[in-house]
């Protein structure tokens, strides 16, 4: 069976997106992962996710994602000017850790990575967004 969460590095949490996934005003990494089925445990509301122990070892990898990309989620939370060749080396150093991160853990089988949703690649001053607008 696959199994896709839905990672967002600007408020530090993850969801379970199977086999549904939403489409996002904010930068969203989807990871699918190849599951068994002794792997899998369900929610009251009779939606898969991780069993408990395969869970754990995902927050783990997670939080040392996070913590890795601590700069490039600041800067993509504050909306700071980067060129583009900035965007895409630090979304490509993302990118790696996250997969370096996930075969620390032979249990998760990762099978896919996308990014999802509004990843800035070209701003100017005047693309910058305006919160209050």
């Amino acid at each position: 069976m696959k199994l896709t969460i839905s990672m967002d590095l600007l408020e530090k949490m993850f969801y379970y997106v199977s086999p549904v996934k939403p489409v996002s005003t904010v930068p969203l990494i989807y990871a699918t992962f190849l599951v068994d089925k002794d792997q899998l445990a369900y929610t009251t509301e009779n939606e898969a996710k991780f069993a408990r122990k395969i869970e754990r070892s995902f927050k783990a990898a997670f939080h040392e994602v996070i913590e890795k990309n601590r700069a490039y989620g600041e800067m993509l939370d504050q909306d700071t000017l980067l060129s583009p060749q900035e965007h895409a080396n630090q979304q490509g150093k993302l990118i790696d850790s996250i997969i370096v991160a996930l075969q620390q853990y032979p249990e998760l089988k990762l099978i896919r990575l996308e990014l999802a949703g509004s990843w800035p690649l070209f701003q100017t001053e005047a693309g910058r967004l305006d919160l209050t607008e």
